[in-house]
């Protein structure tokens, strides 16, 4: 069964003027279901920014290994079905083998390789990371697509297996989420004093 992968958010905010000059994102991350009937419980919230070519991610995922790095990928489709599995492989228009965000690029890394997320002695991995060369726009743009989290830590393709220049080897899927475009618009309604609409559209 295909996961339904359109979510519309509605909430009201205020910008700066160097926020409205950035792309931003955001991925509601849900902790993976192997039935798509089941509910999906809300494992975090992240957001993605993109000013001057660097990607920021920031936000938090619940529900991990206490203590334990997890690899942490863009994968190239957006759905989240069958334990996250429907999301595919790593995002890799390219055509490379896997590596890590510090490695040289486009020839040593997919596009969607962000390395590993650390989780909290409480299973909580806070996130607050730039990475270059893979971001919100331009013809290898990632909303749309599927943000991952993995069982186990990401080898970064060092680990001499060969999972490792594929997946990281990082395991199973324990989360995943659907990278939305926030989009802002100005509108006026009753009792809100013309606040500002954040839409979230997750397609």
């Amino acid at each position: 069964m295909h996961v339904a992968t359109f979510i519309l958010l509605l909430s009201f905010v205020s910008f700066s003027s160097s926020q409205m000059a950035a792309l931003r994102g955001r991925a509601y991350v849900f902790t993976a279901q192997a039935n798509n009937n089941n509910p999906f419980p809300l494992a975090g919230i992240l957001d993605f920014t993109e000013n001057n070519e660097i990607l920021t991610v920031s936000g938090s995922v619940s529900g991990l290994t206490a203590g334990q790095m997890h690899g942490f990928h863009v994968h190239a489709v957006g759905d989240i079905g069958n334990s996250c599995n429907a999301a595919l492989g790593h995002y890799n228009p390219l055509g490379r083998t896997h590596g890590g965000p510090g490695q040289p690029f486009p020839t040593i890394r997919h596009v969607g390789d962000l390395g590993n997320v650390q989780a909290s002695a409480a299973g909580v991995a806070n996130i607050n990371a730039n990475f270059r060369r893979v971001g919100l726009s331009g013809p290898f743009s990632i909303f749309g697509r599927a943000i991952v989290v993995h069982a186990m830590q990401d080898d970064l393709g060092l680990g001499g297996v060969p999972a490792s220049l594929t997946t990281g080897n990082a395991g199973a899927r324990v989360a995943c989420g659907i990278i939305g475009r926030l989009v802002r618009y100005n509108c006026s309604f009753k009792n809100t004093d013309s606040s500002e609409l954040v839409v979230a559209i997750i397609s």
